[in-house]
């Protein structure tokens, strides 16, 4: 579920935003770009480094790998979800 930035309708918009922030970003920050982009960059970083998969994916290096590449990606998912709540926000506060 790799979510690029959505526009939402007025009216699409007042069910998005009555769910809150919060929802917001956990859904399109984490579980749209955190999650499924942080797990591919720590296999990808895996299979760079020349490691044995699907041995690897058992190692403690590669669970650090993944939280790390899980973390930084979910940082750079909610900045941008941050950044589209607020154009949403911004574009439709005539209908609130």
């Amino acid at each position: 579920m790799l979510c690029r930035v959505r526009a939402f309708g007025a009216e699409e918009w007042q069910e998005v935003r009555a769910k809150g922030k919060r929802s917001f970003l956990f859904r399109y920050g984490f579980l749209g770009r955190g999650l499924p982009l942080g797990a591919l960059a720590a296999v990808a970083i895996e299979g760079a480094l020349g490691s044995q998969l699907p041995d690897a994916f058992l190692s403690l290096s590669f669970l650090g790998r993944l939280v790390f590449c899980v973390a930084v990606m979910t940082l750079s998912g909610c900045v941008a979800a941050s950044f589209n709540w607020n154009l949403h926000e911004k574009r439709h506060a005539h209908h609130a």
